[in-house]
């Protein structure tokens, strides 16, 4: 037999390859015992896009040695079997009265400690095949069978490929097709085409074992006691959930295959755990979703479901609006809004009278924009549900939870959107969506040619800002949470935006719940303004790449519906958009000067600070009130705040003015760019770095009026005495034979 092996190698290397979709799976993965030994033992199957008759073929496989041991083969620990009588391919007769097979035995190869080549032949003519035998149907192929030397140990079988231009190779049927049905195969003058395009699945390979929980203990699905097996299921385990008196809780990352929730029974997730089915659902009991304020549970189903899964979203306020989604299909809005538990609010001060349940139309009149639900159009419509992916405000008239009751997401979805206005729209499934990050796979990239330019992001409302707070692909990493609800403002011709299945994922180790974010580490500004015990924000990121006018994606237009509100405008255009998020280039880190806008009745104290991350040593921030004609410092750490009582009533900017400049640092420097600039009082300003040659100092107004022009020789830190200067902004230009650099100063 090993003498053919050869043969098959030159024939795989001389012959056309056409490209098809091949299809290879594990199937029916299981350990086996004969009594004496334990075995894994597992069917590979074959389909294709295009029906053929199957040649010769020859595959690879990998496998963990510590649960087989090394060579397999050479070791005798591994059998390869094809019986025509279960339906092999690799064990087809030539017809049902012989028993010769079409098929030579297979040739078994360690070609590493840790993985074996499986090879076989056509031994009889193409005439022979009654008809194809590879179709897009899965078919058996041939069987695997391994003997343990640790059962205990992960068998880790997969296929393997990419080791060289022979690897997995597979042909469709050589010979004549005018030979006789008993004749060999021609492969010689007929040989048969070489198919590429072929995919390999490894999934099936892993084991499943059924665990049956039984609860003898508690509720918790960690406690190994409360399982028939003595040990808490893994991604390799089919569980089955009967109905018991202690029904399982999960509060931890799971993951497991099947799940079968049997009738009577039940099944829940705390707002602390998710669960990861990479096989099925099937529910004919209780399944229960829950969420607080600031967490959520989540649910990831890769194969079918079945049965209705409840979903509360819970940490909401009495008489406090709260922007939703659906994350289930199916829940009627007439049910939900009757439904006591939810506990939805109904004004009777109306005819009909109106549940606090809405939609946003971006059309209607300032004040109209919530389109209310009322009794007549629920009583006349009872079957109408809430719209995936589409956002609703509701309020309830009590804290608590609302209940929503239906069948899982798993598709796309495609939501319909208005043409350049701001949409309410929501996350439909009960995982979650990350909104940025996520290696680049995420809402807003998936969307990307859809927004607004100025608007390319997400507005998520923040509780602590009483406003919708936007995050761009510049913002920290974060995720929508199960019914995440949000605006988009879309761009000229866009009539949809995509939700993507593929994205779901369980509850982030970082990224928001209910879309608020973890920080990720960027030289970045908050500027936080305070009224009435409100703080809001705005941000300003410095990134590598970034320009000083619109960067789509990255910088983000306010979303301008608070009566109390901060933002900042682009540094060429400050009759321009407003922005909540701007990202300026590195270079001006020390440079800085943005217009800041603001919105706040009269009469009001307000209080300006900021937090900073990732700044340059020494590197101060200033707020300018140039109504006021001062300069102040802005430190949260230092409690270096500007309190201010707004006399009259403001909208806009020209009045405060964010700035950057460069603090007293004692360093040694070698080149033009490591030199600092700065003032040491309103009377004396230092030029560190420069020594042992002579440079020149210009003094300049912002509007190009020379002030000072003076040689100083190089001393290392470097003292020059300034005029008498008023409050406000100058530029200073060093020249030097390390280069030229040009740096802001403030007097104040």
């Amino acid at each position: 037999m090993k003498k053919k092996l050869p043969l098959i190698i030159l024939l795989f290397i001389n012959t056309i390859m056409l490209g098809q979709d091949l299809s290879f799976t594990f199937v029916n993965a299981q350990n086996t015992n004969d009594g004496t030994y334990d075995y894994y033992e597992a069917d590979v199957y074959i389909s294709s896009t295009v029906d053929f008759k199957l040649g010769k073929g020859q595959i690879y496989f990998n496998y963990n040695t510590t649960a087989f041991g090394n060579n397999v083969k050479a070791n005798n620990r591994v059998e390869i079997t094809a019986l025509n009588t279960e339906g092999y391919i690799c064990g087809q007769g030539v017809d049902a009265a012989s028993s010769a097979k079409i098929y030579s035995d297979f040739i078994v190869i360690d070609n590493i400690s840790s993985r074996v080549s499986v090879s076989f032949v056509q031994t009889f003519s193409s005439s022979t095949f009654a008809t194809n035998n590879v179709t897009s149907i899965p078919t058996k192929l041939f069987h695997i069978k391994i003997k343990y030397v640790n059962i205990n140990e992960n068998p880790m079988v997969s296929f393997e490929t990419g080791i060289s231009q022979s690897t997995n190779l597979f042909y469709t049927a050589c010979g004549s097709a005018s030979s006789g049905p008993f004749d060999g195969a021609n492969c010689v003058d007929y040989e048969g085409t070489q198919l590429l395009g072929a995919t390999f699945n490894s999934i099936g390979a892993s084991r499943i074992d059924e665990i049956v929980w039984d609860g003898d203990t508690s509720i918790s699905w960690l406690n190994n006691s409360n399982w028939d097996s003595g040990t808490v299921p893994t991604i390799t385990n089919d569980i089955i959930i009967p109905n018991v008196v202690n029904t399982p809780e999960v509060n931890s990352s799971v993951q497991i295959n099947d799940l079968t929730v049997e009738s009577l029974s039940s099944f829940d997730i705390s707002e602390n755990g998710s669960v990861t089915i990479e096989g099925n659902l099937v529910n004919n009991g209780a399944f229960t979703m829950l969420s607080t304020a600031s967490n959520s549970s989540s649910l990831l189903v890769k194969g079918t479901t079945n049965g209705e899964v409840v979903y509360k979203r819970g940490g909401l306020l009495a008489n406090a609006w709260s922007i939703i989604s659906a994350p289930v299909h199916g829940q009627s809005i007439k049910e939900f809004a009757e439904n006591s538990e939810n506990a939805i609010r109904k004004n009777t001060s109306t005819t009909p009278n109106r549940y606090a349940i809405s939609y946003y139309d971006d059309s209607k009149v300032t004040g109209s924009k919530w389109v209310y639900y009322d009794v007549d159009y629920l009583a006349a419509n009872p079957s109408e549900t809430f719209e995936k992916g589409k956002s609703y405000a509701i309020s309830r008239a009590a804290n608590g939870t609302v209940i929503f009751k239906g069948t899982i997401e798993k598709s796309d979805v495609t939501k319909s959107v208005t043409v350049s206005e701001w949409n309410a729209v929501g996350n439909p499934y009960t995982a979650f969506l990350p909104i940025n990050e996520n290696g680049g796979t995420n809402f807003i990239n998936s969307n990307l040619s859809k927004f607004d330019p100025v608007n390319v992001g997400v507005y998520v409302w923040d509780n602590a800002q009483s406003k919708y707070v936007g995050k761009s692909l510049a913002s920290s990493e974060a995720s929508l949470a199960p019914g995440q609800g949000f605006f988009v403002k879309t761009t000229t011709g866009v009539t949809d935006i995509i939700f993507n299945q593929s994205q779901r994922k369980i509850q982030p180790t970082t990224g928001g719940i209910f879309a608020r974010g973890e920080k990720t580490i960027r030289p970045s500004i908050q500027l936080l303004v305070t009224s009435k015990s409100t703080t809001i924000d705005t941000n300003i990121k410095y990134l590598k790449n970034a320009t000083l006018g619109l960067d789509p994606g990255y910088d983000l237009g306010n979303y301008s519906r608070s009566n109390f509100d901060v933002y900042t405008r682009l540094l060429n255009n400050e009759e321009g958009d407003d922005f909540t998020i701007q990202c300026l280039p590195i270079e001006s880190i020390e440079t800085t000067i943005l217009p800041i806008g603001l919105k706040i009745s009269s009469e009001e104290e307000v209080s300006f600070t900021i937090k900073t991350q990732g700044l340059p040593q020494g590197l101060e921030v200033f707020i300018e009130d140039r109504e006021l004609k001062t300069f102040t410092k802005l430190d949260t750490s230092k409690n270096d705040i500007y309190t201010i009582v707004i006399k009259e009533k403001l909208n806009g900017v020209g009045r405060f003015y964010l700035h950057t400049q460069q603090s007293k640092i004692e360093t040694v420097n070698t080149n033009i760019d490591d030199v600092k600039i700065y003032t040491e009082s309103k009377n004396t300003l230092i030029v560190n770095g420069i020594s042992d040659e002579e440079f020149e100092v210009n003094l300049y107004t912002v509007n190009g009026v020379l002030l000072l022009n003076e040689s100083v020789k190089g001393l290392g830190n470097n003292s020059i005495a300034l005029p008498s200067l008023q409050i406000g902004v100058y530029v200073v230009e060093v020249n030097s034979e390390l280069g030229k650099k040009t740096q802001k100063i403030i007097i104040k």
